[in-house]
């Protein structure tokens, strides 16, 4: 009899068939373009028609083979499980497995049975949603540069240099690859350098530092790249036969399910057939759905007209070199367009360029003298040098330069491209405002173009079509693209129509736009849509659905950019003669190279263009060495930067012949180095610091770092390897807690988590001792005042055998140092902002020292402002201290933080200074800060740059070209400062206070308000509309419970019946460092935003103050309000132990939920009638009729609010119910406990000893309540 194993996965369906022996009858691999249940319903009618009578039993495993199985009667298997049993059968000797497939990785570690030898899990790891280590990646580049599959795999290995491609997500790796074939880095390096992305991707996210057994096995479609293979080896340092890629590579998963099977009968069905997949492939689905989309009359007919001169006229050329099109256009001295080209730059710009030039002159070079060129676009410096540019403009200025050109009315610009979408503010014909998509934003025209090759319909001919035909478009995200990649699955799975799909990615694309590019910016009432998509009628009609507004395609949108820049050219031509090379260039030959320069440790690849019979052009380099960025002619501009970074080093200048110690250039030593350096020194050491970031500091970070963490971590981890390779036997890394006060009435001055906990991370990532490496990790509190930070260093030195008076002697000397380090920086600051003059406008690189002050972490930002012609100025070298604490510092309780903002306020009232925001992906307390900082300087632009480790700045380029035009006319808008007060509650009794749904604890808790007097009412529970609004009105880096909060408090103030004037809502706050505490914040700016800044925010501090906060609503309000929490933990905690084992379904739900509104009851009595309820409530669970069976008992632990709230966790616990298991949940109760010991330890440090005994009696009091009522539950 033959037994079939099928893998479902998200890209390909993998069938095996097998005999009685063992043999493989036959093994397929078919691609299922988004149609799984549809390609495995055909193979397996295909396979019963061939061996229908002999087939034993069909097993199946994979990502979306579970619901086949349901329909077919097949057993499903775990994948994870199906992938050792095949192992287990085939290759027994295996230590680990590298799974890559086309959406899904994974990384299973065995181990061997004790009993019996056999293989058994002992680890492992899967991708989150959006990993970017899959095979789908590959796919598209390949497609992208014109390589089949296998072309892309074998191209790789002919690379020596493989440039650096960022690898944790997708978007990125794609925009770093873009900005290196703008700089002409030949394909075979792309293909390679991806390769690697993708292996140090998995290395860093799924495999996560685990240490690989050997031999380790590669499978999944992904195996069959020679360039992969070739990567994971070397990424994982294993030698040639430690790789093992199993011949049935991409079916392991589809042989283990029959394994799986064949081990277990009791998990084999009786096959059913396919009748009900053919049911459940023509159902409706009920997915919920957008209004269907209308295109208006005006965008029906666009007219594309291109004027041919009837004589020799003079021209002007424009050239836009794009991401994904390279658009070319000529326009005559009346603006009008000549001839023009669309081309696909398909990864070789400059290949595209010189075949628009031929063909443009073919058409007209007979007819037009040119007399100006220009180049814009993320490849504008390499043409402009290739074809001889008299003017280089960034795609901004461009783009707005066209559309003010058609209509001089026009006041918003849409411009979506390939690759980049972009925001354009106008007034009057100026440039106003201005955002570019930050590297994931999913509101690009390739996205599409890659779901619709997913939906198998062609992007120009079919898609808008297919789109406008939908009656009931599905709604999917508009977050990541790969998080709407999961929602395409998803819909296709359920068996939506194509048209709604199409129908419901014009919807996506159109709104991630408006909410992460626009955010709250202006939309006039003229709009243009520009670029390439907007050759697309259906998200065009997707925007005047959204918008609510006429969305104007222009003529010739599609090369507006390069319109745009011919236009530049003409209105700011100063030359006699164009230095354009003549449409003849494009019969010219040139070829490309790398080489890496090692005259720095920079040691940059430099890209060398060299075309026939002229000087070579060199790209890549971070110093003037090879440098052709054009720069701008001016003045001497001073490099505030440098001189900073010489006081940095040169404050503190003695030396000592001690023991070496390393101090690593990361995080707040880039501020505080005199400060250890002196110390250090004093103490006899031999002080080594780090070298300065470079391309390996870089490199060896993000290899070495083994959870997903902000980019300055990643840095802080290369350079202590940097010290290690150096052979320093002690690295310095303190734990620095805060940092020194900059006023007395500031708040905590906390450094954010991940650099307070680095020393201890960085241990788990990487092996120190076997380095013979050791670490010393003082705690230090600078924000506690000088006794506090000098006792700290105190014991460190007795640690290190150092006399108190030697640690004491060393503390002063640093002190000095650090302050003369201060001194000097706003010395300079103060000298150079009286050298103003006029209307010169001065850039202040906002941020923390480690982001905005190292130039190998931020791009060389300050060279290129220098180039630019313009000065860049330190954050630090502004008076901070000069700022008056107000309302905006009161809660900001990050030490930079505080100085953000702090610069804010001076940037926001000095006319001549303007900001450059720096931050980096996945920054904690910036997703907030952010803002904050927007609110202060409100009415006057600001550019952020968002930075990760990459490693082209082609994008960093264009965003302060653009911002510099923008700011030329720039005047701050007067401000009206509004004043709220959060805790403008004050207990009053005629307000109604709403208690967000975190769990049913919020139920009683709502009854110990009442109890005091206060109504109160619990919001709804989190939905997909809390969702949707929630990331609306964020930016989406935030918390996830802060976009729920937010998103639950818009609902309720939507709902009918909410009365401003006599609500309010509760939220909880803390002293930091954890986001929580500024979640409040954020909701005073989105309610202020939305007309309710009358409707009060109660947020009691968790901090050392929670108690005195809570009796703003009455004395008994803290007692009841706990035994509120203690009494539905163990509630819950009974559900949990009974639920699993009913033996009538549903009876313990019925229990609890009376048993809870009972206890809410009981609450809100204000006596101690809970106790009662609660032994009645035990009795009740007590009888419930139960199974005797064993379960694994799983504990749930993690963030107190996603745990606790089954929409934000997916009721994780019904599902452990249901896979057999009983859940264990962590108690809210613990967070209070924690509170409590915190504020204790925070009271006798501060010496409030009436708050410690205040604290003393509640925690007593608190424990003998909660030991009364688990004695109930005993």
């Amino acid at each position: 009899m033959l037994k079939v194993g099928i893998d479902i996965g998200s890209v390909s369906v993998d069938v095996v068939l097998l005999d009685d022996r063992g043999r493989i009858v036959e093994d397929r691999y078919i691609r299922h373009k988004g149609k799984p249940i549809r390609v495995a319903k055909e193979v397996l009618e295909e396979l019963m028609v061939t061996h229908g009578k002999e087939i034993d039993f069909v097993a199946t495993t994979g990502t979306g083979a579970k619901a086949f199985a349901e329909l077919v009667g097949a057993s499903f298997i775990n994948e994870i499980i199906a992938i050792t049993k095949a192992f287990q059968a085939l290759y027994p000797n295996t230590g680990s497995v590298i799974d890559i497939g086309g959406e899904d990785s994974k990384f299973i570690l065995f181990e061997r049975d004790k009993d019996h030898g056999n293989l058994k899990i002992k680890d492992f790891s899967m991708n989150t949603l959006c990993a970017a280590g899959t095979g789908s990646f590959l796919d598209q580049q390949a497609s992208r540069l014109g390589f089949t599959i296998e072309e892309f795999a074998e191209t790789a290995l002919k690379a020596k240099n493989a440039p650096r491609i960022a690898g944790r997500c997708t978007v990125f790796a794609k925009s770093d690859m873009i900005h290196l074939q703008q700089i002409a880095t030949p394909d075979y390096e792309l293909v390679a350098g991806l390769c690697y992305a993708l292996a140090r991707n998995f290395k860093g996210s799924i495999a996560k530092g685990k240490d690989l057994e050997k031999p380790v096995a590669f499978i999944g479609g992904v195996a069959a790249n020679a360039g992969m293979r070739k990567a994971i080896q070397d990424v994982f340092s294993l030698e040639e036969i430690e790789l093992l890629v199993p011949e049935r590579f991409t079916s392991m998963g589809a042989l283990g399910a029959i394994y799986a099977a064949l081990d277990e009968p009791k998990l084999r069905r009786s096959y059913q057939g396919v009748q009900k997949v053919e049911e459940y492939l023509t159902r409706e689905e009920s997915a919920e759905a957008h209004e269907q989309l209308t295109l208006s009359d005006g965008n029906k007919n666009i007219i594309y007209e291109v004027r041919r001169p009837a004589s020799r006229v003079r021209a002007y050329l424009g050239v836009d070199v794009g991401s994904i099109s390279t658009n070319l256009v000529v326009i005559d001295e009346e603006r009008n367009v000549l001839a023009k080209r669309y081309l696909m730059t398909a990864g070789r710009p400059l290949e595209a360029v010189k075949r628009g030039l031929a063909e443009i002159g073919d058409e007209v070079g007979a007819l037009v003298d040119v007399v100006g060129v220009g180049t814009t676009g993320s490849g504008r410096y390499l043409t402009a040098d290739f074809i001889g540019a008299d003017l280089v403009r960034n795609e901004i200025t461009a783009q707005a330069e066209a559309a003010i050109s058609i209509d001089p009315a026009v006041d918003t610009i849409f411009e979506i491209g390939g690759q980049d979408s972009k925001y354009i503010s106008v007034d009057n014909g100026v440039i106003v405002d201005f955002e570019m998509n930050k590297a994931c934003a999913a509101g690009t025209g390739s996205f599409l173009e890659e779901q619709a090759e997913r939906l198998g319909v062609s992007i120009k001919e079919e898609f808008a079509g297919l789109a406008l035909r939908s009656e009931k478009p599905v709604k999917m995200g508009e977050r990541c693209t790969v998080f709407i990649e999961s929602d395409v699955i998803h819909h296709q799975q359920a068996g939506a129509d194509v048209q709604d799909i199409a129908g419901g990615l014009c919807y996506s694309i159109v709104l991630n736009y408006l909410n992460k590019v626009v955010g709250d910016r202006r939309v006039g009432n003229r709009i243009f849509f520009q670029g390439g998509t907007a050759f697309n009628t259906g998200v065009v009609a997707a925007f005047e659905k959204v918008v609510g507004k006429p969305v104007i395609v222009p003529s010739h949108h599609d090369v507006t950019g390069a319109i745009g820049v011919a236009i530049l050219a003409m209105k700011e031509r100063t030359w006699e003669k164009s230095t354009f090379k003549s449409f003849d260039l494009s019969k010219r030959s040139y070829e490309i190279d790398t080489f890496e320069c090692k005259g720095c440790e920079n040691l940059c690849e430099i890209r060398r263009v060299t075309c026939e019979g002229e000087t070579p052009l060199y790209y890549g380099s971070r110093c003037e060495k090879y440098d052709v960025v054009r720069k701008v002619q001016k003045k001497s501009i001073p490099d505030l930067v440098k001189v900073r970074d010489d006081y940095l080093h040169g404050t503190y200048m003695r030396t000592a012949d001690g023991e070496p110690i390393g101090i690593p250039r990361i995080l707040n030593t880039v501020e505080l180095l005199p400060f250890w350096k002196a110390f250090l020194t004093e103490l006899g050491f031999s002080v080594v610091v780090s070298d300065a970031t470079n391309k390996r500091t870089v490199k060896e970070g993000v290899e070495n770092i083994i959870v997903e963490s902000c980019f300055p971590i990643k840095l802080a981890h290369g350079h202590m390897l940097n010290l290690a390779r150096k052979g320093i036997k002690r690295i310095f890394v303190p734990s620095v807690i805060n940092l020194k006060r900059l006023s007395e009435d500031a708040a905590n001055t906390f450094a954010c988590p991940y650099a307070q906990s680095l020393p201890y991370t960085v241990r788990a990532s990487m092996d120190f001792e076997s380095m013979g490496v050791k670490v010393e990790s003082p705690v230090i509190y600078f924000g506690n005042g000088t006794d506090v930070a000098r006792k700290n260093l105190v014991a460190f030195g007795k640690r290190l055998g150092k006399s108190g008076r030697e640690v004491e002697r060393a503390f002063q000397i640093a002190t000095s140092a650090q302050q003369a380090f201060y001194d000097q920086c706003l010395r300079e600051g103060a000298d150079f902002l009286a050298s103003i003059k006029g209307d010169e406008k001065v850039m202040v690189l906002v941020g923390r020292p480690y982001n905005s002050m190292d130039p190998g972490a931020n791009l060389n930002v300050h060279k290129k402002l220098i180039d630019l012609g313009v000065p860049a100025m330190p954050l630090d070298m502004l008076p901070l201290d000069k700022v008056p604490h107000d309302d905006d510092l009161t809660d900001m309780y990050w030490g930079y933080g505080q100085k953000i903002l702090r610069a804010g306020k001076i940037i926001r009232s000095h006319p001549n200074l303007f900001a450059i925001y720096i931050t980096n992906f996945g920054c904690g307390p910036d997703s907030f800060i952010t803002h904050f900082f927007k609110k202060i300087m409100e009415g006057k632009p600001f550019l952020q740059l968002e930075i990760d480790e990459h490693s082209g700045d082609a994008g960093i380029i264009t965003r302060l070209e653009a911002f510099l035009d923008s700011i030329k006319n720039a005047t701050p808008t007067e401000v009206v400062r509004r004043r709220n007060g959060v805790h403008a509650f004050g207990g009053k009794k005629s307000r109604k206070i709403y208690i967000p749904h975190m769990s049913d604890h919020s139920l009683p808790f709502a009854g110990a308000f009442r109890a005091c007097g206060v109504d109160a009412a619990v919001m709804e529970e989190s939905d997909e509309e809390t969702v949707q609004l929630g990331r609306k009105y964020t930016l989406g880096k935030e918390c996830y419970p802060c976009i729920l909060t937010t998103g639950d408090m818009l609902k309720t103030v939507g709902r009918q019946g909410f009365d401003a004037a006599s609500s309010a809502f509760f939220m909880p706050s803390g002293g930091g460092p954890c986001r929580f505490g500024q979640y409040h914040r954020l909701h005073r700016l989105v309610l202020d935003e939305h007309g309710y800044g009358n409707v009060p925010i109660y947020a009691p501090n968790q901090d050392d103050r929670l108690y005195n906060d809570l009796n703003i609503v009455g004395g008994k309000f803290s007692r009841l309000g706990w035994r509120a929490i203690v009494s539905t933990d163990l509630l819950v905690k009974m559900v949990h132990g009974v639920r699993p084992y009913e033996e009538n379904h549903g009876q313990t739900d019925r229990v609890y939920n009376e048993c809870l509104a009972e206890v809410s009851k009981a609450i809100e009595s204000g006596e101690d009638g809970v106790f009662d309820v609660l032994e009645h409530a035990v009795d009740r669970f007590l009888a419930i009729p139960r199974r005797e069976e064993a379960r694994p008992v799983v504990g749930i632990v993690g963030e107190i609010y996603i745990r606790s709230n089954r929409f934000s966790n997916d009721d994780l616990v019904r599902r452990v119910e249901e896979f057999g298991g009983e859940a264990w949940l962590a108690p809210i109760a613990e967070w209070i406990n924690y509170v409590n010991y915190m504020g204790k330890k925070k009271s006798t440090q501060k010496k409030r000893l009436s708050s410690l005994l205040k604290l003393v009696i509640t925690d007593h009091i608190q424990r003998k309540d909660e030991h009364r009522i688990e004695e109930i539950f005993s």
